[in-house]
């Protein structure tokens, strides 16, 4: 129960941060706030303090295969963007979700670490460098009223969905049901709806590009909770989260070039597609 309040409560409240600070600070920040690892690291505490260190490890690492599903979903969604609507994206993107979560449940389910970590960076790597490299229009349209509560709600009912489904389950699959892209669905569909599929590939594209944080913290839980024990493992690695999220936004010129040369218009976008709708995932 207190999994699902947890989630309720961060999942909604990701989204409506995001939204705002986009807004309030341009696109590079808002994607930063909306990939940090807010939903799973209450959630791998809580499996921790309910049902040990060793759970809480084997859940982490479930969620880190778990994010090939992400990655699977930013990239159906995005492929389909150009030519299809927000709901055959969707049903595309949920599919190609659900076929990726499969394999690698039935391929490196039982596999320990670092085999999630490889596969986590490797598929976010790839689908991020997939997408379509797309220049979004600027979006001149004012936000309408009533989309951040909306969006809001839409991630809190995806999210008990996935929670009621995982309580049967164990660690690793649990842990891999936590990293389905709840709230990049969520974030996806509404700038789709509101502002086109070119606004929405930038936001997918931004929120694979910040996911670097949210890898590290589950893979410091990983293979930190069992020798030290909760409360150093989840202080090394929300504060690990945090540095290379302030890295991501504060890096000197040298470290955003490539990304300005390769990404500049998703980073653009990221945020401010959070700003109309938000950018999860978790």
């Amino acid at each position: 129960m207190g999994r699902i309040l947890i989630e309720l409560v961060l999942a909604p409240a990701l989204v409506a941060i995001s939204t705002l600070v986009a807004r309030r600070w341009g696109s590079r920040v808002g994607g930063v706030v909306s990939a940090f690892p807010a939903i799973v690291g209450p959630v791998l505490l809580i499996l921790a303090l309910a049902h040990g260190d060793a759970f809480a490890a084997r859940a982490a690492e479930g969620t880190l295969l778990g994010l090939l599903s992400l990655a699977a979903f930013a990239l159906a969604y995005g492929r389909l963007a150009r030519a299809h609507g927000w709901r055959v994206c969707a049903a595309g993107g949920w599919a190609a979700a659900a076929l990726a979560a499969l394999l690698a449940g039935v391929a490196v389910g039982g596999a320990g670490s670092p085999v999630g970590l490889l596969v986590a960076t490797g598929g976010i790597a790839l689908a991020w460098r997939a997408l379509p490299a797309t220049v979004p229009e600027s979006m001149t349209s004012a936000p309408r009223r009533g989309a951040i509560p909306a969006r809001m709600a839409s991630a809190a009912l995806l999210v008990a969905l996935l929670s009621a489904a995982a309580g049967a389950l164990g660690a690793v699959a649990g842990g891999m049901l936590a990293a389905l892209p709840v709230l990049a669905c969520v974030l996806a569909v509404f700038t789709h709806r509101e502002h086109g599929g070119t606004q929405a590939i930038a936001l997918l594209r931004g929120m694979l590009a910040g996911m670097a944080s949210f890898v590290l913290f589950c893979q410091v839980i990983a293979v930190a909770i069992v020798p030290y024990g909760i409360v150093p493992a989840f202080a090394a690695a929300t504060g690990l989260a945090l540095a290379v999220q302030a890295i991501a936004v504060y890096s000197p010129t040298p470290v955003h070039s490539p990304l300005r040369r390769h990404s500049s218009a998703a980073s653009v976008s990221v945020t401010e597609a959070a700003g109309s709708l938000g950018p999860q995932s978790t």
